[in-house]
């Protein structure tokens, strides 16, 4: 399995078996809140066989994103709102998601995990299921049942919010300290920080790996391959 971060919570995933995977994939909109440059642009990935969309806010999917998806005849996996984005966009295999909804891809096992987001009700997770088992947060609070849930996967990996917002007095999803207990509390053997390039989110990443036991965590360099 191989990991590439191409900005934000956007990463490609290659499989051994050269399945290809996207996790909520952000291209184009309102690119003027990126800290940082996409490191691969839509035309530079000439293959996708599977969208996994957390939720449908900006910086996840984008009207780009769906184009993509659509030119590709990617199969599309996501929340309830994002899959009906994903349905008006003529997506042809369009797939809903809830906490606790398993599907499958060409022998790829997709789990949908819970997600305590509370500006997207219908936000979930995901666990995917090949040679390895990878954890992708999407956006979510830390929660003790989350934790227990994602344990109980027993996954290689996890892909893991870092950096969020504050509404209502409270974080709307991990910051580095939440990020690091589930990483911790899940038994994870490598955690890995996404979603830290938004304007006014912007963290170095090696902060992530001070508040994990040595050897715990694994950074990835925009557009530089890093395999499991």
């Amino acid at each position: 399995m191989e990991l590439t971060l191409v900005g934000q919570s956007t990463v490609l995933i290659k499989l051994d078996s050269g399945i290809v995977i996207l996790t909520d994939p952000w291209f184009e909109s309102y690119g003027f809140i990126r800290a940082v440059p996409i490191a691969m642009k839509p035309e530079e990935i000439p293959k996708c066989d599977l969208i996994l969309a957390s939720h449908k806010h900006i910086d996840h999917l984008d009207r780009a994103a769906l184009r993509f998806a659509k030119e590709r005849g990617t199969v599309f996996m996501g929340s309830r709102r994002a899959a009906k984005a994903a349905a008006r966009a003529r997506i042809e295999d369009v797939r809903a998601m809830k906490p606790g909804d398993h599907d499958e891809v060409r022998g790829v096992r997709i789990f949908a995990t819970l997600a305590y987001h509370p500006l997207a009700k219908d936000a979930v997770g995901f666990v995917i299921e090949a040679e390895r088992r990878l954890y992708f947060s999407g956006d979510t609070r830390y929660d003790d049942n989350l934790a227990k849930e994602i344990r109980a996967f027993n996954v290689n990996a996890g892909l893991l919010q870092v950096a969020c917002s504050r509404y209502f007095g409270k974080d709307d999803g991990m910051n580095l300290h939440d990020a690091a207990r589930l990483a911790i509390e899940a038994d994870m053997p490598v955690a890995i920080p996404i979603h830290y390039q938004v304007k006014g989110k912007t963290l170095d990443p090696r902060r992530f790996l001070e508040l994990l036991p040595p050897g715990r965590g694994k950074i990835l360099v925009p557009g530089k391959p890093l395999k499991l």
